[in-house]
């Protein structure tokens, strides 16, 4: 098993997440036709600029403890996206985009709800619920219980649809509001499947590989950065996945 860490709990003062996909192209001597295909597999490609000073000054330390634990690029690190609009814009509206479970202890112990037989699940934010389709041409999904008359999502946004205990991630191609009714209707790129709880403007989760580990020399009175470079890394392409979080 490959050993895939945690990303720390550090300052991220810029960001890049996007896909790479290597074509070939050739021409024909005679026509001059185009002819383009595939030469590898597409793959996310992530950028991040992480301050040292940020979040309790503690950056630069978990940046070198991290370069320990990656072993010079033996290991892997699972990371996260970043919000594709400014973050501050993506706080305030993940209130009426978003939900998550509430999972219910007593001690050590959980503990479930049911009424009539049936599980009671406990919601924290906003529900929405959303069914898969498409407009004739792309992909969609149908949302509901959104704010009526306001935006509902933004291009470039992912989205999840939680249809049983499967979840699937697309992600939006442009922007779409929600009608009178708290209706939008989601142009995405990926076609999606069934019908469940829906969240929108969340994060996309993959696996990665350091191609740039940083050195970083501190200054004096100013603030300093590690700059990361990272390729994806897909689970059939190792020996498996073991995930690790040296933080908690």
């Amino acid at each position: 098993m490959t050993l895939v860490y945690a990303w720390p709990p550090v300052g991220v003062v810029a960001s890049e997440w996007t896909i790479d996909a290597p074509v070939n192209v050739s021409r024909s001597l005679i026509t001059g036709a185009r002819r383009v295909s595939a030469t590898q597999r597409r793959r996310r490609m992530v950028s991040l600029e992480v301050s040292s000073l940020a979040r309790g000054a503690n950056g630069a330390g978990y940046m070198e403890m991290l370069k320990r634990f990656i072993d010079g690029g033996v290991n892997l690190i699972r990371l996260e996206s970043r919000p594709v609009n400014w973050w501050a814009d993506a706080q305030i509206e993940a209130s009426g985009r978003q939900s998550r479970e509430v999972q219910w202890r007593s001690g050590s112990e959980d503990v479930s709800w049911d009424q009539d037989g049936s599980d009671v699940i406990w919601i924290d934010g906003t529900l929405l619920s959303g069914t898969a389709g498409s407009d004739g041409t792309f992909p969609t999904l149908t949302v509901s219980g959104l704010t009526p008359n306001r935006r509902a999502a933004r291009p470039g946004e992912f989205v999840t649809l939680k249809s049983g205990g499967t979840v699937q991630t697309g992600q939006v191609v442009t922007e779409a509001f929600a009608n009178a009714q708290g209706v939008a209707v989601l142009r995405i790129f990926e076609a999606l499947t069934g019908s469940g709880i829906v969240n929108i403007g969340v994060s996309e989760s993959a696996v990665f590989e350091a191609t740039t580990i940083p050195r970083a020399v501190q200054p004096l009175n100013v603030d300093w950065s590690y700059s990361w470079q990272f390729a994806q890394v897909f689970e059939d392409e190792v020996d498996g996945f073991e995930e690790v979080d040296p933080w908690n």
